[in-house]
């Protein structure tokens, strides 16, 4: 069990080291510890939320054709994950002094994201003992970093908007339109059951997880700007 703990959370806290190993002026921990706690209880009002919104957009619906699925996980899942951890990023960090480099938005996007993951992970896993290890090593393969990315996006936006003397409206809604519909996208592929999904599902998650690490390696040679 100790192991299968450790194969849970360690992947989230590695990419959080990672992200914020390469900021050059640390961001206080107090903060990110904030962020990173915020995030994680976000998994109660969300979970409410999606309850709810479920009853009127399901996801889990099989007969449900590829376009519907998609419309209704965007309105009953994504937009509502991706929108807390778009709050909490905004609400400790857009005003924030600290908040002074181009690069530590995405740290704040990626804190802001990982939290909830930590806890949705631990329910995946812990919720099904006998496929646990299977599970764990998936998820960390793919949905861990599928958070991670959606957080960096988060993060970009939202930087773009500190930053830029233009399009500032602009950027802020990007940061939570663009993430809420990768995320749309993301589930909608493994949800969707088909060869073909679930061949776009990799070739898209292949292609966002180098975009977005490449993404992170340009902006943090380059802290003060994009």
């Amino acid at each position: 069990m100790n192991y299968l703990l450790i194969l849970t959370i360690f992947p989230i806290f590695y990419l959080c080291k990672y992200i914020s190993d390469k900021d050059i002026n640390k961001e206080p921990k107090k903060l990110l510890r904030r962020i990173f706690i915020m995030s994680i209880f976000s998994v109660v009002p969300i979970i409410f939320l999606e309850i709810e919104l479920m009853k009127y957009f399901p996801a889990d619906d099989a007969s449900l054709d590829f376009t519907n699925l998609f419309i209704n996980i965007f309105i009953s899942i994504a937009l509502v994950e991706e929108g807390f951890k778009y709050i909490i990023a905004m609400i400790n960090c857009y005003f924030n002094k600290e908040f002074d480099e181009f690069y530590d938005g995405i740290v704040y996007g990626v804190y802001a994201s990982l939290g909830f993951a930590l806890v949705e992970n631990i329910l995946y896993v812990f919720n099904n003992l006998d496929a646990a290890y299977s599970t764990a090593i998936l998820r960390a393969i793919i949905s861990i970093p599928g958070h991670a990315c959606f957080g960096i996006v988060i993060g970009y936006f939202i930087a773009k908007a500190k930053f830029s003397n233009k399009n500032k409206f602009i950027n802020l809604i990007l940061g939570l339109l663009v993430p809420a519909i990768l995320h749309t996208i993301y589930d909608s592929l493994i949800f969707y059951s088909s060869d073909l999904s679930v061949v776009l599902f990799f070739l898209f998650y292949i292609i966002l997880f180098i975009y977005c690490f490449i993404l992170v390696k340009k902006v943090s040679r380059n802290q003060y700007h994009e």
